[in-house]
């Protein structure tokens, strides 16, 4: 009876952790999650901070992620980092 509630706990632990594991794999297809939602945040921070001009991006050309999807290049515009297609 002792030994019992540990090692019911310890599959229990195990159990979950194997849930949770399951649940934060990233789907094969992660181009999808890699688009900007706009020019601006294409060429910048939070996700792609280290590029440059002349680096490659992505952004929606809509509000919706069903919109088309423009590829282009980052260039300066204003003094900021924009994705120009």
């Amino acid at each position: 009876m002792q030994f019992t509630a540990p090692l019911i706990s310890a599959f229990a632990l195990l159990a979950a952790t194997q849930v949770l594991g399951a649940a934060v794999e990233l789907p094969r297809d992660v181009a999808g999650i890699l688009v900007a939602t706009d020019p601006y945040y294409a060429c910048n921070c939070p996700n792609n901070c280290s590029y440059k001009e002349g680096s490659g991006c992505r952004f929606y050309s809509g509000p919706s992620d069903n919109s088309r999807i423009l590829k282009g290049k980052c260039h300066r515009k204003d003094g900021k980092l924009t994705c120009v297609p």
